[in-house]
């Protein structure tokens, strides 16, 4: 339903990941996008193309591909049941909202022809309440329905995709699409505040940063000072920038090896904790690439679904196209949005992507390859069954999200509501400041506090936190009131 309602950063043309716990263990579902077999380290430097729009932008969709594996492993409902809903949304149409609009107004400057006919009006984005209808789309869901995999991977929905990238200046071929695989892989694991909480592995790097962060607030006892004291942000914002500083290291593991027993390892934590000073700003290089890494032998804009039932079962899965509407580019026969996940490579040695992120080495473009993903889908684990699901949209501020909703229900015992909607700080190493909530939650003396410590502030958006607990028998779910979102219990 999303895909339909949602085209801005649920498209079937994006990917993702879900963290589900059915039984005793906890598994990740990996349906990222790949890379064409086309691509190759220097494509957006030799062929100056576009990591960001257009066609050279787009990567292998995974969505159909992951929906269809996580229903084969884990679904209950008839496969075809699951389309009814957003076919009929499709072919008679729903009300944009407000919500959708903005989305739209941000992304329209990446838009080809397709998009514009479809979600403009007089060249500016259809206005809240008109009703769009897609019945392109509606034939795409009818053949994903009917033929599965094989009805986007292949045949007429394949052919589309291919020759609308080809036209926009991709280089994207059937075999990139017939050979689409999922990966299941297995979570990190944190143990927190007696509690077990599962986290996504590489090519994530939610994980190890979520993992870091964590144990690092621990070991400098921030739960010791005020909750949103300067003292307490202050050290919350430095343990974040400790913990982003490895993710330049990380890349997708079937073709690199993380170094991710190091940069967990009781001794490099605790050697990173000790770095934090109470009364000013820590000032680091980026780590050595050549110190950490060795080769592999043989080798923004996104959404997030809690899922959890009174047994603990439960699903955490983050889908995304990147920034509001991907590359811009929807197909030309059916009307798929496709995603610019490309810019999640280091594609351009030394220069930040659309996120101000600055990638290492093994995040490079090779063929087939994943790139490095924010998305941070968590479970959390009390005495063997699961008692929150959560996670985030927002490019790297999904991190910081999912760090701040745990830090503020295990550590501060907030209720899960006000975990979500309290302020937030984001740092991400580089740049070397500290971000806030710019919707004036926090008071200028805060801010001003920070400042004297030697933060460099500046106001800016945040990721945006959905989660779902159970705390004792009940179930309590939540959204966050930075922008729209929906929160039920069954």
């Amino acid at each position: 339903v999303m895909s339909v309602t949602n085209p801005s950063f649920a498209s079937l043309g994006g990917g993702g990941f879900a963290l589900v716990k059915m039984g005793k263990e906890a598994e990740i579902l990996d349906f990222r996008e790949k890379a064409p077999l086309a691509t190759h380290e220097k494509y957006f430097t030799d062929k100056k193309k576009s990591s960001s729009y257009g066609g050279s932008a787009v990567g292998v969709p995974g969505t159909p591909a992951g929906l269809r594996a996580l229903h084969r492993k884990h679904g209950r409902l008839q496969w075809s049941r699951l389309f009814t809903t957003a076919i009929q949304m499709a072919e008679k149409g729903f009300r944009v909202t407000g919500g959708w609009h903005d989305d739209t107004l941000d992304g329209m400057e990446r838009f080809d022809s397709t998009a514009q006919k479809l979600f403009l009006q007089n060249e500016k984005p259809l206005k809240p309440g008109t009703v769009l209808t897609q019945k392109a789309l509606a034939r795409a869901l009818h053949l994903f329905k009917n033929r599965q995999e094989a009805g986007f991977y292949s045949g007429l929905v394949a052919q589309d995709i291919v020759r609308t990238v080809n036209a926009r200046g991709g280089d994207m071929s059937l075999k990139d699409l017939s050979s689409y695989k999922v990966a299941w892989r297995k979570p990190l694991i944190k143990e927190y505040e007696g509690h077990k909480i599962y986290l996504m592995p590489p090519p994530s790097s939610g994980g190890l940063v979520l993992h870091s962060a964590l144990s690092i607030v621990e070991k400098v006892k921030a739960r010791e000072k005020t909750p949103l004291s300067v003292d307490e942000l202050h050290l919350l914002a430095e343990s974040l920038k400790l913990a982003f500083r490895s993710r330049s290291l990380l890349g997708d593991p079937d073709f690199v090896t993380n170094p991710i027993d190091r940069l967990l390892s009781e001794k490099y934590l605790s050697e990173q904790a000790k770095l934090i000073k109470s009364d000013k700003v820590l000032k680091l290089e980026p780590l050595k690439e050549d110190e950490w890494l060795q080769k592999k032998k043989e080798s923004p804009e996104t959404t997030h679904i809690s899922v959890l039932d009174a047994q603990g079962r439960a699903v955490a899965m983050t889908i995304t196209l990147n920034l509001n509407y991907g590359s811009g580019v929807v197909t030309d026969q059916f009307g798929i949005a496709l995603n610019n996940e490309m810019d999640d490579f280091a594609t351009k040695p030394g220069e930040a992507n659309e996120f101000g992120l600055v990638q290492g080495t093994n995040n490079r473009v090779e063929p087939g390859k994943r790139p490095l993903s924010s998305m941070s889908p968590t479970l959390v684990e009390k005495d063997g069954k699961v008692v929150m699901a959560l996670g985030a949209p927002g490019g790297p501020r999904i991190i910081t999200s999912v760090f701040h909703i745990l830090y503020r229900t295990l550590t501060n015992k907030m209720d899960l509501d006000r975990a979500i909607q309290m302020p937030r700080v984001h740092h991400q190493f580089l740049p070397n400041k500290v971000f806030v909530d710019s919707d004036s939650r926090f008071a200028p003396e805060s801010l001003e506090g920070l400042r004297k410590k030697g933060h460099e502030v500046e106001e800016s958006w945040m990721g945006l936190g959905f989660a779902v607990q159970n705390k004792e028998g009940v179930i309590h779910s939540a959204f966050d009131s930075r922008s729209e979102g929906a929160a039920s219990g069954l």
